[in-house]
């Protein structure tokens, strides 16, 4: 199944936290965190969860990232197949408004 998926804690997660939840990845996101990585079968997707309730962080939403045509597998805050990180890091620049001034 080795397939990537992002944890939604609610609040900051302390480095020391997340440091314990390796190989996840900690991603700052407005008032969240998101948790990133490789789950690698159903049991660990389980333990994974259970490892969060029992540090008392409150999982609010779990997702799959989708993979893209290069294996890569989404960014976690949009799910933009193939992103490297959340919104705007490594992705082209969006267009700008057409009714600017110059």
């Amino acid at each position: 199944m080795k397939d990537d998926y992002a944890f939604r804690i609610s609040g900051r997660v302390p480095l020391a936290v997340t440091e314990v939840l390796e190989p996840l990845k900690s991603v700052a996101t407005g008032a969240d965190t998101l948790l990133v990585g490789p789950v690698t079968d159903r049991a660990a997707l389980h333990g994974y969860i259970a490892h969060l309730e029992a540090l008392g962080l409150e999982l609010v939403e779990l997702r799959r990232l989708p993979a893209g045509s290069d294996g890569r597998h989404g960014c976690p805050c949009c799910g933009r197949a193939g992103a490297d990180g959340p919104a705007g890091a490594g992705a082209a620049a969006r267009p700008r408004s057409k009714n600017r001034d110059p």
